[in-house]
């Protein structure tokens, strides 16, 4: 069985342990994504490697994995959405470093030498999701209006007048 990450960790002393953390983090506990789902939806397994880039950086690799259950915004009905997110991040104490960005990586502020695992994962998530759910194929909640026949013209009375 899988055991849960830890809530807080110093990510600059596991980058230079070059840990591997695995684990669950439950959907419970992450409550800005937990208000976008509808239904239960599994909790989340997480996989991240504490790694150093050829020229020094601090990085966080991994991936999240599991399924949410959201609102399809066209029926309205839940729908299964899978979370297969990769993350690629250069960690940084201060904002002034630009060397993450130089090297083609998102960079993460870690203050106090402190890093919440499931807040820094729940970010990536949300960042994933898509703006609005919609199912593949699916028949919208209310009919949408037709176009009216070219030829016919409505008044501002709303009186039809047969265009010439």
């Amino acid at each position: 069985m899988l055991n849960r990450l830890p809530v807080e960790v110093n990510p600059f002393r596991l980058v230079e342990q070059r840990k591997l953390l695995s684990g669950i983090l439950p959907l419970k506990h992450m409550e800005r994504l937990k208000e976008l789902t509808v239904a239960d939806s599994d909790d989340l397994q997480v996989n991240l490697e504490f790694t150093r880039t050829h020229s020094g950086l601090s990085l966080v690799i991994g991936s999240v994995k599991g399924k949410l259950m959201l609102e399809c915004q066209r029926c309205l009905q839940p729908m299964e959405y899978v979370v297969d997110q990769p993350i690629q991040v250069a960690l940084t104490a201060s904002q002034s470093d630009q060397r993450p960005e130089q090297e083609g990586f998102e960079a993460w502020l870690v203050e106090d030498e402190r890093l919440f695992l499931q807040d820094f994962v729940e970010d990536e998530i949300l960042l994933a999701l898509p703006l609005a759910a919609k199912h593949e194929q699916c028949e919208p909640v209310r009919k949408l209006i037709e176009a009216l026949p070219s030829d016919v013209v409505l008044t501002e009375s709303g009186q039809e007048d047969s265009a010439v």
